[in-house]
Order: structure tokens, then sequence, then C-alpha cells
């Protein structure tokens, strides 16, 4: 098994070496006519540097993350895992693979020799907390595995998911408790500051590594689905299957589409257009909402021109700011549960000079089927 994760991560594991070639990449993407966009506007290539939620990050600490989140899709967990990895890693170590060089106080004499045969491993830097190391500080000493296999990329993440699964509702409680449950660190507090780095880099790199998955023998070059967008079209604003549709619901109008995915998954714009809101419409967005809240929790309105809008409801947090445009297939935030909601979905509407119309045969004419058992 840890042989077929690294067998599925091994492209990007060693992101120093693949650097200078994978470098050229952005360039040609760069050079594409319009129509051959990415689903994203933030989209990259897994080994080179990046822009993530105005954060600068290099080849290396790419490298590291695509290869955090490729084993949690060999793994079979969903995005939220591999947000809340990424989260841990940037605060650990700013998502670099770090030796140690035993130079710390509160280790004997042998502790410190072990410790330091880290040294002996591919590493990116040095520290010098207790006993730890690698890309999330783990401890050899607390029982996460031995040097040599802390040392492995591969090893270091999945440990790293195999306790996290061990916590309860993992899946539904804040970044922020379930890194901690994991870690147990001093500064418990820390990990939420990087939540918006960390879901804007999962949505990034989680295609490729579901197709890792799916095909460890493959090659997966992009970091976003290379799915062209021409100009003028509408695309799928979601991945996931639509779990409530439009109509009359519990006596009131459901003006819009559920579209149910794993939280933090990304949401994009289903057109060209521009953002005319992107706020937390309720009394709180900080935490998931419920029936007794008012509001659509955090919210995006895109408006595409003749009168045609669209809104994207109850995200866990956005990624674009009042009048910005966008371009169909750019990531504008992320599923949540915020305000009136009981569960991780995506509520989409679809409106015409303010009247709300039913999305599915909406996206039908314009060559969209919301309902096709596989979408892609």
């Amino acid at each position: 098994m840890r042989a077929w994760l690294w067998k599925a991560a091994a492209p990007v594991t060693l992101p120093v070496l693949a650097a200078l070639t994978l470098l050229l990449i952005p360039l040609g993407l760069m050079a594409a006519s319009d129509s051959q966009r990415v689903t994203s506007s933030a989209c990259s290539i897994g080994g080179t540097g990046g822009t993530v939620a105005g954060i600068e990050l290099d080849a290396v600490q790419m490298g590291h993350a695509q290869t955090i989140v490729a084993v949690a899709a060999a793994q079979g967990l969903d995005i939220y895992a591999a947000t809340v990895a990424l989260a841990t890693a940037y605060q650990e170590s700013r998502i670099r693979m770090l030796a140690n060089d035993g130079s710390s106080p509160e280790l004997t004499a042998e502790q410190a020799a072990v410790t330091a045969t880290s040294l002996q491993y591919a590493h990116d830097g040095l520290g010098s907390d207790h006993d730890s190391v690698n890309t999330f500080q783990q401890r050899w000493i607390a029982g996460w595995g031995t040097v040599a296999q802390l040392m492995d990329p591969v090893y270091a993440a999945a440990a790293f998911y195999d306790r996290l699964v061990e916590v309860p509702n993992w899946r539904t409680i804040p970044l922020t408790e379930a890194a901690q449950a994991v870690q147990v660190s001093a500064a418990g507090a820390a990990y939420a500051r990087w939540g918006p780095l960390a879901r804007e880099l999962a949505g990034m790199l989680w295609p490729v590594a579901q197709e890792a998955a799916a095909n460890p023998a493959g090659a997966a070059s992009g970091v976003c689905p290379n799915l062209p967008v021409p100009a003028g079209s509408w695309i799928r604003p979601a991945a996931g299957p639509v779990t409530s549709g439009y109509g009359l619901r519990w006596g009131t109008l459901h003006a819009g589409v559920d579209i149910a995915g794993p939280r933090d998954s990304p949401v994009y714009a289903a057109a060209a257009g521009t953002v005319i809101t992107a706020a937390c419409t309720s009394s709180y967005c900080d935490r998931d909402g419920g029936l007794g809240l008012a509001g659509y929790g955090n919210l995006v309105e895109l408006d595409h021109g003749g009168g045609v809008s669209t809104r994207y409801g109850h995200l866990s947090a956005y990624t674009v700011s009042t009048g910005q445009h966008v371009n169909a297939g750019t990531l504008v935030g992320f599923q949540g549960s915020t305000g009136n909601s009981t569960g991780v979905h995506l509520h989409f509407e679809v409106r015409q000079d303010g009247a709300p119309l039913d999305p599915v045969p909406w996206l039908a004419d314009r060559g969209v089927d919301l309902n096709a058992p596989d979408p892609g």
C-alpha cells in the first residue's frame, strides 16, 4: 500500500528536480487563448511556484502540497481532509520538509543523536523544536514513526490522515479543532489563520490528485482540469449530485438547486460576469448555520449582463470581491453550510431581472446537464 501511495504521488515529491522543466509550462498556459482557459483563475502547475490566497509559494512548497493532497485522494478521503492537512503543514513548517539537528535542550543526548539522523535525508531546512521533523513537525518520541519514516513525505501525510480520521466528527468540526485534535499544539488556535490558503490550495490541487488516485500509472500535468471554456458559454458550478430541486419546499419557494459535495470543495463561476455581492449575508458566517438562521450565509452573486444573475450560497468562504470581473470557471468560493442551512452544499440560483428561474432547464438550454449521473 505504501508503495502504491508513493507511486501515485511520485511525480510531485521531487519538485526541485522538476522545477526547471515545469516552470516553462505556465508560460504556455498564459499564451493560450481565452477559449482554452482552465476552470479556475488560480490554476497553477504542481512543482512550480504560485500565489495562493495572496501568499507566495515556491516550487518546493507547491510540490509538498501536491503530495499531501495526493495522499488524501489515494486514501479515499475527501477534500476537507486535505484542507485540514495543508493548513496544519503551513502553520508547522510553511509546507517544507524540515530536518532537526537535535539541539533542543529538552532532549537527552541519546534523543538528540537519534533526532539528528534526520539530517541524512532530503530536507528543505532545519528545525529545533524538541524532536519534531518534516512538514507536520511530527515527533518520533511521541510515536509518529521512526525518523526515517517521518522524513518520507508520503509517510508523513499518511500518518497525519491516520490520526485525523480517528477524531470524532472530523468532517464537520471547524478546521482549527480538527487540526488541533491531531497535533495537540501549544498554539492550537493558529491553524485557523491559514484556512483561506488551505481551501484555495486544496481546490487547485484536488482534481489532479483524484486523477492520480484513479490512474496511478498515468501522468497528470495540470493542477486544475484543462476543460475548454469558450467565451459566452456556461459550465457546471460545482461537482456533485443535485439533492434538492427548484420549487416549493415546506410551503415556501426554494429559489434554486442544492448541489452536494465535500466541505470546502471548489465552486466556480457558471459564466463570465461581474461580482455584485461577495459577503456574509447572515448574522454570522464563521461557523455552520442552521434552520433558525436567516440568509444565504457567505454569498457570491454575479451579474452576467442582460438582466441575468447567479447566486452561490452557503459558502464556507469566498475568493472574489465586489466589482471583480470573472470568467466562466473562475474559482469563487468553497462549499459550506453557512446561513440557513442544515448540511454542506452549494445553493445555486439563476435569476432574470431579479426573478428566480429553475437552474436545471436554464443550464440544459446552454448544454449543461445538472442531473447527469457522472458530471465532469
